[in-house]
């Protein structure tokens, strides 16, 4: 997201002790609306971490501010650090189970988490929790090498290991540690690129189009390593089989998928190879550094596909200098590729790109407990109406 609003929310968090619920810190205002960002929790209660949210009270559609209720637990070996004035358990909140519970979200499973860092390199300060979802746990970790970051991934999300190292020379995170879910990553110089500048995001796409181009003669091996295929037939595949589970009977859906084979021929005539598209290619997922070349982050959303689906996240709402870097983004691949036709292929791709989006956020439902779909659900339905709404523009 690359708008934040001016929201806050109300926290609760429900206190727990393995499987024994211990009581009540709150409710308490943080200044920051995002449902997953944990970091002011942290910093006020170093020795607990959130497990996972429990409920939400906020507008239908919303997924931030409103009043927010975490499940959390001690961390660290002090049996002090809890406040003393824990307020009681709120009526109706039990601890349940479900198999799709991601690690991170298991009781003792930040513990286990950070005592695996500290396997790796010396810590020497107190952790800080940034952020925990059904996407991810994020921990900062002082340690006798600096500052490192911790990462946790879902299973449907962990060939990002794999792309940090087969990009290991290029201006992405460098990894220092892979266990399971979890990966050790140095930490990041400047500054996230939310606020970037038009220049620093002209700057961020030619840095994403030189790291895709050393991917063309890569990308059996990246398949093979477990990075999703979002070539063509595996894309429309994946498409069908949402458009089975979300809309079977929308006709002008139906028609998208199963008559695709004339809009895909007239993209591989634009000739252009596939690459490692990130899919998440929004300024915020960059670092701008002063004086240096942009980093490229998140990698936990990249496929194999065609280079121009990236383009479609610049008409995500409310994104800066949308046409300008639509543009520099197609003359940029055009300057790469002299013989191929990126600006065709955009007016080709954009409904399949729509389409991505709809497989992308339901492979986060299929992989994810009830009480975390909260984030996603209304995401699956607003992409395929934006699918068919982009078909119906001539190309």
């Amino acid at each position: 997201m690359d708008i934040e609003p001016a929201s806050t929310r109300t926290v609760t968090l429900v206190v727990a002790n393995d499987a024994r619920l211990l009581g009540s810190i709150g409710p308490f205002g943080v200044a920051t609306p995002w449902w997953q960002d944990t970091e002011p929790i942290s910093r006020c209660f170093p020795h607990l971490a959130v497990l996972r949210l429990l409920d939400v009270s906020a507008p239908p559609g919303a997924t931030y501010g409103g009043t927010v209720r975490y499940l959390a637990e001690q961390v660290g070996p002090s049996p002090d650090a809890l406040p003393l004035d824990l307020g009681p358990v709120p009526e109706g909140v039990v601890l349940d189970e479900s198999p799709m519970r991601m690690p991170w979200a298991r009781p003792g499973g930040p513990s286990l988490d950070l005592e695996w860092v500290a396997s790796v390199v010396p810590v020497t300060g107190t952790p800080v929790q940034h952020r925990t979802w059904n996407l991810s746990a994020i921990w900062s970790v002082p340690t006798a090498v600096g500052e490192v970051w911790l990462k946790c991934l879902p299973p449907f999300l962990s060939h990002e290991a794999q792309v940090l190292r087969v990009l290991s020379d290029r201006a992405v995170p460098r990894l220092l540690g892979h266990d399971g879910h979890r990966l050790l990553l140095q930490s990041l110089p400047g500054r996230d690129g939310y606020d970037a500048t038009i220049g620093e995001r002209k700057q961020l796409i030619d840095t994403l189009i030189a790291i895709q181009l050393t991917t063309v003669s890569r990308t059996s091996e990246l398949l093979a390593s477990g990075v999703p295929d979002r070539r063509w037939p595996a894309l429309l595949a994946a498409a069908g089989a949402v458009v089975d589970a979300r809309a079977p009977e929308d006709p002008e859906l139906r028609a998208l998928v199963e008559d695709a084979d004339s809009r895909v021929r007239a993209i591989v005539e634009c000739g252009m190879d596939d690459v490692l598209v990130h899919t998440d290619a929004h300024s915020g997922n960059a670092r701008i550094v002063e004086g240096a070349g942009p980093i490229w982050f998140d990698w936990g959303d990249s496929a194999v596909g065609h280079p121009i689906l990236d383009v479609a996240v610049l008409e995500r709402p409310g994104t800066p200098f949308r046409d300008e870097l639509i543009a520099y983004w197609l003359d940029a691949w055009k300057h790469a590729c002299p013989d191929a036709d990126p600006h065709r292929a955009w007016r080709l791709i954009r409904p399949f790109a729509a389409l991505l989006g709809a497989v992308v956020y339901q492979r986060f439902l299929d992989g994810i407990e009830r009480s975390e779909r909260v984030y996603h659900e209304g995401d699956v339905t607003a992409f395929l109406a934006r699918a068919v709404e982009l078909a119906s523009i001539p190309a």
